[in-house]
């Protein structure tokens, strides 16, 4: 009896045992649930909690990455010369140069001096040392003064004191011209485009050739309020023509005759181009279908570069522009009698309310851009992106055309026949209009060609003088007016030379101002020449941008195309039958 007793207590006791291994086994089961649950909740309505989340962790840039960046988005303020030079604690009696605190910044990309009742609003500096000027070497500053083209006036004595690389004390020189690039008329509240030269002594040494740094001011020993960097970008001969005068024993500047004419010699190598483009101006409206076609018949005519200034531009063309890394250089612009830089809205208004003052401005990029490519290049184009100079008969590009250009008449017979160099080749103006009521010429090309589709013109040119367009050579030329150059060295060179028709024309896409010429156009399909090459690479920069749209996308579009053809037929029925 008792082993029975015994026997049933132990299949008990393992039956308890067994329970209560069960009840722990849910338990820790049920703990393990419920601390995943509470770590990642699955009720909506609750915040999930991360142990990482996703920030720019990278580390923060290098002092010298933050300098090359501050010199892209200031490209006049010399931040890296005025740091390196704080380093050395110099003392400096007269003419003490600026520190940051002291500048009198304006607009974004300008500053400015004040001497007496003259405001100057300086843009950039630029050296110049070319064997064709007879003032060189010298330093150029680039700005917008409060006073217009009068020869009655004389300007107040201003000084440029110029900093050189390893001294402590600026180079005082006075300002001995005041040039204003724009002889056409004043109006009051406005600022002209004016060159200041700042010459440097003659006898300069080669290590005092190129200052780093220039600033105005009114008296010697003033301390400045204004800081340019000095532009010097020579070509790579230069660099390695300048280092070899270092090795040896110097050389002392020169502007005599033997220079000059050694200098203006005819260039036997092929001629380089770039193409300045005005502030572009276009915060709504989508022209990048036309900037692609544009930017590659210019690649296509010759040019190596082309430098256009921001003033602001659609997302579209922008993304274009970035499309051409070493093609297309883009430059920031701000308005230089200060109306605000507020992107994009206001300052677009800005550009638009006053003609006469964007005019004005306009000749600031220009100018700029010659004189930070003028050691590069041999010959600068300054074009809108409506307007091409266009090679005709046997010539196909820009290099067979100012070669030619040397040879064939001047049209008007202005220039001298015994003129050997010119500071410019001008072409006559011939305008390519829209013409929306005609149909197309070429049925089967896309409508998404801009130039090689719009082939119809007017059938007279311009004069001469009437909206030409030029290349000017960056030997000769000293001030660029969009049209034709104000200054030139006279002594080196003649003036432009307008190169007959029957060579090359200036094909300008827009309406002509004077209607009339619209009448009886005729058709100069001159571009066509370029029409395999010129298509494929737009259609490919399209394909690479991911403008073509896709099956349904066009499917979309022609739907849409189809609906608005209905409405506007429905609309002219009505018209018509209320006038019944």
């Amino acid at each position: 009896m008792s082993t029975s007793y015994t026997r049933l207590f132990r299949i008990l006791f393992v039956i308890i045992f067994l329970k209560l291994l069960f009840l722990l086994g849910l338990y820790f089961r049920s703990y393990d649930v419920s601390t995943r649950l509470q770590r990642r909740p699955v009720v909506v309505s609750q915040v999930d909690i991360f142990d990482e989340i996703l920030l720019d962790r990278r580390k923060s840039p290098s002092w010298e990455q933050q300098l090359k960046w501050i010199r892209e988005e200031m490209p006049s303020f010399p931040l890296e010369e005025l740091k390196q030079r704080e380093k050395h604690h110099q003392t400096v009696k007269c003419g003490p140069a600026p520190d940051l605190m002291n500048i009198d910044f304006h607009n974004t990309y300008w500053q400015k001096a004040v001497n007496q009742n003259l405001t100057y609003y300086l843009f950039g500096a630029y050296f110049d040392d070319r064997e064709t000027v007879p003032e060189a070497p010298l330093v150029r500053l680039l700005t917008m003064v409060n006073q217009h083209l009068d020869k009655k006036f004389k300007y107040p004595q201003i000084y440029c004191q110029l900093w050189f690389e390893g001294k402590a004390d600026p180079l005082i020189v006075n300002v001995t011209e005041h040039r204003v690039m724009w002889p056409f008329g004043h109006a009051p509240r406005r600022v002209y485009p004016t060159f200041l030269s700042c010459p440097l002594p003659g006898n300069s040494s080669l290590e005092e050739k190129v200052p780093q740094m220039v600033s105005l001011v009114g008296q010697k020993c003033d301390r400045a309020r204004n800081l340019l960097r000095v532009v010097y970008e020579p070509a790579e001969e230069e660099v390695v023509k300048v280092k070899a005068q270092a090795t040896g024993n110097g050389t002392n500047f020169s502007s005599s005759t033997e220079s000059t004419s050694s200098s203006a010699e005819q260039p036997t190598k092929d001629p380089r181009f770039i193409v300045c483009v005005k502030a572009m101006d276009f915060p709504y409206k989508d022209k990048s279908w036309r900037l692609i076609e544009w930017l590659e018949l210019m690649r296509l005519l010759g040019a190596s570069k082309v430098w256009l200034y921001d003033a602001q531009m659609h997302p579209n063309m922008t993304r274009v522009l970035k499309d051409y890394p070493g093609f297309v250089e883009v430059r920031a612009m701000s308005l230089g009698r200060g109306e605000p830089h507020a992107r994009p809205h206001f300052h677009h208004y800005t550009m638009a309310a006053d003609g006469f003052n964007r005019i004005l401005n306009e000749m600031i990029p220009y100018n700029d851009c010659f004189y930070r490519n003028m050691y590069k290049y041999d010959y600068v184009g300054v074009f809108d992106t409506d307007e091409v100079i266009m090679p005709l008969g046997n010539t196909t590009d820009w290099k067979q055309l100012v070669k030619l250009a040397r040879h064939v008449p001047d049209y008007g017979g202005v220039t001298s026949p015994k003129c050997t160099e010119w500071v410019s080749f001008c072409f006559r103006n011939v305008y390519y209009p829209r013409y929306p009521e005609r149909p197309k010429v070429y049925r089967n090309l896309s409508s998404s060609f801009y130039m090689l589709q719009h082939v119809e013109r007017v059938r007279e040119h311009c004069n001469r003088g009437a909206a030409t367009k030029c290349l000017h050579d960056t030997r000769f030329a000293v001030g660029l007016h969009n049209h034709f150059t104000f200054f030139h060295t006279e002594n080196a060179a003649c003036g432009a030379k307008s190169v007959p028709i029957e060579f090359a024309q200036m094909q300008h896409y827009r309406e002509p101002d004077t209607k009339s010429l619209l009448i009886d156009p005729i058709i100069d399909a001159s571009i066509w020449r370029f029409q395999p090459q010129l298509q494929s690479r737009i259609e490919e920069k399209y394909r690479r941008l991911g403008f073509l749209p896709n099956e349904q996308q066009l499917a979309d579009s022609m739907e849409r195309r189809r609906r608005n053809d209905e409405l506007q037929l429905k609309e002219a029925v009505g018209q018509q039958g209320g006038s019944g």
